[in-house]
């Protein structure tokens, strides 16, 4: 990238010329006479030669702290022009940061000697090696080596013997036009800000090159300069033409991030999908990619669970019938695995901004347009929907994330003989696994189990969660409070106080806490609704909907379910 003085102009900071012109100004009004309109004729009349910066520096600021000082002024803001927004990197110098950062951009050329471009990259996380004289030249590191090298051709402010006059622009040294002819013959070129007009040796170097291996782009507001043209010619350079630089790099970032988010294929590991959740969920400016990897992940997942991979035609015999069972459970957890561990940890690290997208995908796999089948099959094709449920709602539990909690919860919605139905209808684990079907379950002794389908659940979601719970007494806790709430809230919402048969399903914490049904007995259980109850409707739990927000309500629900929990506890041994 070669920059030129437009790109800092927006930032307020002065061309080299202008300076000139200005501390011609400071030298004529020191000396107490008038100056005539062009600053440079005055000075040439005066002094008979030409103006240069350490001249006029010299002979306005006798001592080196002074000349520093002076030259400060002109590029570093002060507390008024900062908030103004004034000699601070502009859009532009945060976008080239950003290209450099994802590494499309290695050196970059430049004849400003402001330092906007080495405070954007340094907010970038970046340190670039920056070089402003040949005593730097000749002890930098080779670019090859390096993540970005800045070129100052012109030098820094902070030294004064930077180039300004069309004598010091007309030659470079040795080693600098060494490094320019491999420069431009090993890199393509963008151009924005530079007009060619005044840096001959500059113009020179670019000339001089006489292969093309990569393309050039010269950006411009107006209609080019002879000397450009000349370069554009040599180069055979694609000509942009743009308003500004900020919009152009703005346009330049984002072009270029979207195409690498084309190039992206979905994560390949359920490791990978948490990391770039995270980072998504870190910063608000990422919440579009999150929306679009949620929705790809939804999809993908979807499309493959509707292929004729998951057959529910019913095979001829029950040993058949388990075996394609079994090969449809593993099937349906490896396609959701990236979906799982994206919406997990939305669920658990969710700011209240996703919280309808988990809605989305419960309701979306809870569709089922098959008619007909084998009646096990046909319930496992919901087991997609039942492991997002138990992934995010576990972890959203955890978190205290009650909104993400609601999402699977409360919010799904399954249409259904035309009626519109809660979705927990068919978000516990017996919906999906019939009693004889949970013996047919991968796990030991599965036809001894009373829950064997909870159990293959715990097993499961275990996994999945291990980074944000890392406790396995701590999961097992969550657990049970999640299939306990889930229990208490499917009679809530589907079974209405007057019905005269009452049932609601049952998970693990059935046999962990035979006790349980016991208003008086201590368990972790009991002590998460207690200490919530407490809050009275202030509570995260009932202000997220559940039972209304009344704790009325969800005494009802627990008192109604507690009677039926003993008669069960009894039956069993």
């Amino acid at each position: 990238m070669l920059l030129g003085s437009g790109v800092s102009r927006a930032a307020g900071i002065p061309t080299g010329w202008e300076i000139v012109k200005d501390l011609i100004r400071r030298l004529a009004t020191a000396s107490g006479e008038e100056m005539l309109p062009d600053a440079e004729t005055w000075y040439k009349a005066k002094l008979v030669q030409e103006p240069s910066y350490a001249d006029l520096l010299e002979r306005i600021c006798p001592t080196s702290a002074e000349r520093s000082s002076l030259l400060a002024s002109y590029f570093e803001p002060t507390a008024e022009e900062r908030e103004q927004g004034l000699k601070v990197p502009t859009a532009a110098h945060k976008s080239i940061a950003a290209l450099v950062k994802d590494g499309f951009i290695k050196v970059i050329l430049t004849t400003n000697f402001d330092r906007l471009l080495e405070i954007a990259l340094e907010e970038e996380g970046l340190t670039p090696d920056v070089i402003s004289s040949d005593d730097m030249l000749s002890g930098s590191i080779p670019y090859v080596h390096s993540k970005c090298t800045i070129l100052k051709l012109n030098g820094d402010y902070k030294d004064t013997r930077i180039k300004n006059t069309p004598e010091e622009l007309s030659n470079y040294s040795p080693a600098l036009n060494a490094c320019l002819d491999r420069v431009f013959d090993e890199f393509g070129l963008i151009i924005c800000g530079w007009s060619g007009e005044w840096d001959v040796a500059l113009c020179n170097a670019i000339l001089r090159c006489p292969t093309r291996r990569f393309t050039t782009y010269w950006c411009t507001i107006g209609e080019p300069k002879e000397e450009a043209k000349r370069i554009i010619q040599h180069r055979h350079a694609e000509l942009i033409h743009i308003k500004e630089a900020n919009t152009a790099f703005n346009e330049l970032l984002d072009k270029v991030q979207a195409l690498q988010d084309m190039a992206i294929p979905s994560p390949i590991s359920g490791s990978m999908a948490v990391a770039l959740t995270k980072r998504y969920l870190s910063e608000e400016k990422y919440r579009i990619r999150l929306h679009d990897l949620i929705l790809n992940e939804l999809q993908y997942a979807y499309n493959e669970c509707s292929s004729l991979k998951f057959n529910v035609e019913h095979p001829s015999t029950t040993e058949r019938l388990k075996s394609e069972f079994l090969n449809q459970l593993k099937r349906y957890e490896s396609v959701t695995d990236v979906l799982l561990n994206i919406l997990g940890t939305v669920g658990y690290f969710d700011n209240r901004l996703y919280y309808e997208q988990i809605t989305t995908c419960v309701n979306r796999l809870l569709e089922t347009s098959v008619q007909g089948g084998s009646e096990v099959l046909l319930d496992l094709r919901r087991y997609p929907a039942l492991l997002i449920a138990y992934t995010v709602g576990i972890n959203a539990l955890v978190a205290r994330n009650f909104q993400c909690l609601a999402a699977v919860l409360i919010e799904p919605r399954v249409v259904e003989n035309d009626a519109n139905i809660p979705g927990i209808t068919y978000l516990f684990p017996g919906s999906v696994f019939s009693p004889d079907v949970g013996k047919w379950l991968p796990i030991p002794r599965a036809d001894r189990r009373l829950t064997p389908a909870n159990d293959y659940m715990q097993i499961q979601v275990r996994d999945k969660l291990r980074n944000t719970i890392p406790s396995d007494q701590a999961f097992v806790i969550a657990f049970d409070i999640f299939e306990y709430l889930t229990t208490i809230t499917y009679a809530d919402l589907l079974m209405p106080t007057n019905a005269t048969r009452f049932w609601a399903p049952t998970g693990c914490f059935g046999w962990r806490y035979r006790n349980l049904a016991d208003d008086k007995a201590s368990n972790p259980i009991s002590s998460f609704f207690t200490e919530g109850i407490a809050l009275g409707n202030s509570w995260g739990l009932l202000a997220s909907g559940f039972f209304g927000g009344s704790t009325a309500r969800l005494n009802i629900a627990r008192q109604r379910y507690s009677k039926l929990l003993k008669t069960i506890v009894q039956r069993w041994p």
